[in-house]
């Protein structure tokens, strides 16, 4: 399933002349830099000063949980070379901040995972982020990770299985790093300042990113998600993804674009036999 070409005949010289500026990515997104910096740098100041015992561990979870949650707005981005007009830039930025939730899983391989996603939307069998039994969600959103590195054995075609090698050495180093930490005595640290809060994010994000906006049956959430009153706050909390279908559109546009783009092709978007229902399908 792939999202149609938007008739835009409509639209002012303009009207595309912006659309086209939001669309594009830009030679380096500072936006994104600084977020990448002030998250990157957070997540190692509350990790230092909680193995340092000058905070107690439960509030270094706390804030590496919050830092990793918005650190995801760099690797999405990331994966569709939004941050930086330099690849190898771009893919270094959002490899290192990938390591915040898995780091053994390579960036080429989250980056081929995701790209199936956006061309097979919603199909059983090729969507890597289709769960077809409710019960499982929580379990399979804890450990989204582990469940892409699955779906690239199930699918070891000529691309899947040069993906899935690219991350034998990052599994290879995560064990033996993670191993020698433990030995040294540092087991309940790992716990509490990584493993604990890249589940709880995992699970925050499965449900307000990969979930909520490929579901029909979330209206009451995603109408507060976008009502006047709620609207502002929810898209700093969402980081804007709940105008999920812009991003499937127009998926390297930066994510903070995407209700400027919204916006701005709402009326041609109200033509199509899309879920616009003031929610997070929006």
């Amino acid at each position: 399933m792939n999202c149609p070409n938007i008739d835009l005949s409509s639209m002012t010289p303009k009207q595309l002349e912006e659309l086209q500026q939001l669309i594009s990515p830009p030679n380096v997104s500072w936006s994104v830099i600084l977020l990448w910096v002030s998250m990157l740098g957070t997540y190692i100041a509350a990790s230092t000063l909680a193995v340092l015992e000058v905070i107690p561990l439960w509030i270094g979870m706390f804030i590496n949980s919050i830092a990793v949650y918005y650190a995801f707005g760099v690797i999405h981005d990331g994966i569709h070379f939004a941050i930086c007009c330099n690849k190898h830039i771009n893919n270094w930025i959002t490899q290192s901040t990938t390591l915040l939730v898995a780091p053994y899983v390579s960036l080429s391989l989250f980056r081929w995972g995701h790209l199936q996603h956006h061309r097979f939307i919603n199909h059983a069998k090729d969507d890597p982020d289709y769960a077809p039994y409710a019960w499982l969600l929580p379990i399979r959103w804890a450990f989204l990770d582990i469940a892409y590195l699955i779906y690239a054995l199930k699918h070891r075609n000529n691309t899947g299985s040069k993906y899935l090698r690219t991350s034998i050495p990052w599994i290879a180093g995560s064990i033996i790093v993670i191993s020698i930490l433990i030995m040294m005595g540092y087991g309940l640290e790992i716990l509490m300042l990584w493993f604990i809060p890249s589940r709880i994010i995992l699970i925050i994000l499965s449900f307000t990113f990969f979930w909520i906006p490929h579901v029909p049956q979330t209206e009451y959430f995603t109408k507060v998600a976008t009502s006047s009153a709620y609207k502002k706050l929810m898209a700093l909390f969402l980081q804007w993804r709940h105008y999920h279908l812009i991003h499937h559109l127009y998926p390297s546009a930066p994510f903070f674009n995407n209700e400027k783009i919204w916006k701005l092709l709402e009326p041609q978007l109200r033509t199509y036999d899309f879920d616009l229902i003031n929610t997070m399908h929006v």
